[in-house]
């Protein structure tokens, strides 16, 4: 068992706080912040096909353009994290997660409106002494698309 203590597990809470709060305040020059510099994101259909996987550094880009004009709201609910060692831990959340589009002031909007559950599949490494995700895998349960 690794030598943690509830601080590391406040801040891995808080982390995850940040990347909701940056995306759906439209924060995508921090969204960085909150990844190592090698980290992976992977994307799942409810089929569990892949739908896309990016690095840290294309992350903004890809999920500002995904998003567009549009506003996401993400809530993250129930956690379990288990540290592997002192730097390294792996956690999963529950999340929910919607985009709303005005159609009418962007008609190129793909949807007028996203709602989908699912979980975040994290892990996590200090670095110079603050924890960052260093891999995420979004699964989806549910996901509702109107166009």
């Amino acid at each position: 068992m690794a030598a943690t203590t509830h601080t590391d597990l406040d801040q891995i809470r808080e982390l995850r706080a940040r990347y909701a709060r940056y995306a759906d305040t439209r924060q995508w020059e921090k969204m960085g912040g909150v990844f190592t510099d090698d980290a992976v994101m992977r994307f799942r259909n409810v089929d569990g096909t892949l739908a896309n996987e990016v690095t840290a550094a294309d992350f903004a880009k890809t999920i500002g353009d995904r998003v567009g004009a549009g506003q996401p709201i993400h809530h993250l609910f129930t956690h379990e994290v288990t540290f592997t060692s002192d730097t390294t831990a792996q956690g999963v959340w529950a999340m929910e997660d919607r985009i709303y589009h005005d159609r009418e002031a962007h008609p190129e909007a793909p949807f007028s409106f996203m709602h989908g559950f699912g979980h975040y599949h994290d892990t996590y490494r200090k670095v110079d002494g603050e924890w960052r995700i260093s891999d995420c895998e979004l699964t989806r349960l549910r996901l509702q698309i109107v166009p």
